[in-house]
């Protein structure tokens, strides 16, 4: 497990090249459409803001941001981390898988799929529609020069896929469906989130078979349990409190002795990082 983490070597290259075009494509607010940045500290602000999350792009909007899930330090390199949307705005939806690494994520993003890592949709069809529905809206405005805008997405997009050859992918849906299934695989004890508890990729141990939900698992956490809950999290196996932590946050529960008590049995496995994350604004 780590404390610290290195920036990866394509978000680093990424975020050098926006500051290298920028100038030419200046009706774009940047050219990947992101607010890139690194700091390992940094989860994305939010309560609801995976405590293992590491944030690199935030959109401006709602305060969505995509980040790095390190399943609690147990993933080393985050190239090879899944990556998170988080919407503060969606409650008891708050995190979701959108690709299995970050090269994945810049090349759905490039492929014209940046609704599909907004938005969550119910089925392939509901997506195909919407897409439909905004390439027919071409209105056009004084404020607002759509073709001199999609001529400078479309340089962007051909540019980022040469300079870091990019794999795109035209049926974004059925990847996200495949990169979900692919964590499920990974996952020891299932959350309500959808992102589950797990210990890195590949990565089941000898104990993982045996591993059991935390005892609230499928029911909404009790405010007059506290005891109880106490108890359990003092004493918590790290997948019991990963997944404990999960629930804690999607639901929205937010007892203050107990994330307290979260906060020290993190720190007793040596997720200091973590453990400070969880207890942003709290």
């Amino acid at each position: 497990m780590r404390s610290s983490y290195k920036i990866p070597d394509l978000l680093q290259e990424m975020m050098e090249w926006e500051q290298e075009i920028k100038h030419e494509v200046p009706y774009l607010e940047t050219p990947t459409g992101y607010f890139l940045q690194f700091d390992p500290h940094d989860h994305g602000g939010y309560l609801c803001s995976p405590a293992d999350a590491i944030v690199f792009a935030n959109t401006g909007m709602g305060g969505i941001h995509f980040s790095f899930l390190t399943d609690f330090s147990h993933i080393s390199d985050l190239s090879a981390a899944p990556i998170i949307r988080v919407d503060p705005t969606d409650f008891g939806r708050y995190a979701r898988i959108v690709a299995s690494n970050i090269r994945e994520f810049f090349a759905l993003g490039f492929s014209g799929h940046v609704d599909l890592l907004l938005n969550e949709f119910e089925s392939k069809q509901q997506y195909l529609n919407f897409v439909k529905e905004q390439a027919e809206d071409m209105s056009e405005s004084e404020y607002f020069d759509r073709k001199r805008w999609h001529l400078e997405k479309n340089k962007v997009r051909n540019w980022a896929v040469q300079r870091f050859d990019l794999q795109l992918i035209p049926d974004g849906y059925s990847y996200m469906q495949e990169a979900r299934q692919i964590r499920r695989s990974e996952v020891i004890v299932d959350t309500l989130d959808g992102l589950g508890a797990a210990l890195g990729k590949g990565m089941m141990s000898d104990g993982a078979a045996a591993a059991v939900p935390h005892p609230w698992y499928g029911k909404e956490i009790p405010y007059d349990q506290e005891e109880q809950l106490l108890s359990y999290v003092s004493s918590a196996d790290p997948i019991g409190l990963f997944s404990f932590i999960r629930d804690s946050q999607a639901q929205g529960f937010d007892d203050p002795d107990v994330y307290r008590a979260m906060k020290d049995r993190l720190v007793s496995f040596g997720l200091t990082a973590e453990a400070q994350k969880l207890m942003l604004y709290r």
